[in-house]
């Protein structure tokens, strides 16, 4: 679509699921957003609060948290110039727009003749390229951009990251076998091999505290971006964080109890692992093995 230069406010309806990775892969397309359109003012529209983290941090300006019937509010409150539609399917947001009055739509085919702007509609592709595809971008292409948002951190350059954690038990790899690859990377001369867990993992953290290990818990977003952009290696379950490699680009190794492409970013530098027997039978040497061949890459 052809870029408008003088925006007052742009809508961003965002992907409802309510997990943390589901808010992330927003990331690299509001970047955009705010590289392209300078000034405008990036409204997004969810209707969980999850996604708070957006403004917190400077993605957004403000997040409007509301349901179908609140979009009367939105019409008094603001007057739109540009509407993004990032729920691929959802045809009452489309129907919204309209009613909004915003007069540059932006959507998905599927429900294309709502939209002033459209493109067609490919789910297997990963999430935030698939949101970037709106504006002709890509994740890598959001890098540089993305980097102006992030503190570098001495403490975490050529750092190995390993994150335990994960939604879902199911997805989980034991902690026992993230020691185990904790200690590997140890022996090969790894210096600074750092965990981080999260709010569901107090049990994980206490048994990694418990045998030395330097541990992050719940590191804040903006913390977590600036551990993830010095790393040298990234290994984690299917879990929010993973989202932030994926974006960044950093060396990674997903492990999967199954590998879906809209949720892995497939690069030259990233690996998924995934076992028929599930997640805990995937093995260790494995996935040392797999590291020390993206080590051997150029960064």
């Amino acid at each position: 679509m052809t870029m408008l230069l003088n925006e007052r406010h742009i809508v961003i309806f965002l992907h409802n699921r309510p997990f943390f990775g589901a808010h992330l892969v927003h990331v690299p397309f509001l970047v955009m957003l705010r590289e392209k359109y300078p000034g405008a003012k990036l409204v997004g529209v969810t209707k969980n609060n999850g996604a708070s983290f957006l403004v917190d941090s400077g993605f957004l300006d403000s997040l409007e948290v509301i349901n179908k019937r609140d979009q009367f509010y939105l019409l008094k409150k603001y007057n739109f110039d540009i509407g993004f539609n990032l729920r691929p399917s959802s045809i009452g947001v489309a129907l919204q727009m309209l009613l909004l009055k915003i007069p540059h739509r932006v959507g998905f085919k599927k429900t294309g003749a709502f939209y002033t702007h459209t493109l067609p509609l490919d789910v297997s592709i990963y999430r935030a390229d698939l949101f970037l595809q709106l504006m002709n971008e890509t994740c890598a292409s959001s890098v540089p951009y993305l980097k102006q948002f992030i503190s570098h951190d001495e403490r975490f350059l050529d750092s190995v990251l390993l994150v335990p954690g994960a939604g879902k038990e199911e997805k989980k790899w034991p902690i026992e076998k993230y020691m185990q690859l904790a200690d590997q990377f140890v022996e090969n001369g790894e210096k600074n091999v750092f965990f981080i867990t999260g709010p569901q993992e107090t049990e994980e953290t206490s048994i990694l505290k418990s045998k030395g290990y330097t541990v992050f818990n719940q590191p804040s977003v903006d913390l977590l971006f600036s551990m993830v952009e010095g790393c040298k290696i990234f290994v984690s379950n299917d879990c929010g964080p993973s989202h932030i490699a994926h974006i960044l680009g950093v060396r990674q190794i997903v492990l999967f109890k199954e590998s879906l492409p809209e949720w892995f970013l497939t690069r030259d530098n990233s690996r998924s692992v995934s076992c028929s027997l599930g997640v805990p039978d995937i093995v260790v040497d494995d996935v040392m093995q797999l590291a020390k061949e993206l080590l051997e890459q150029k960064a």
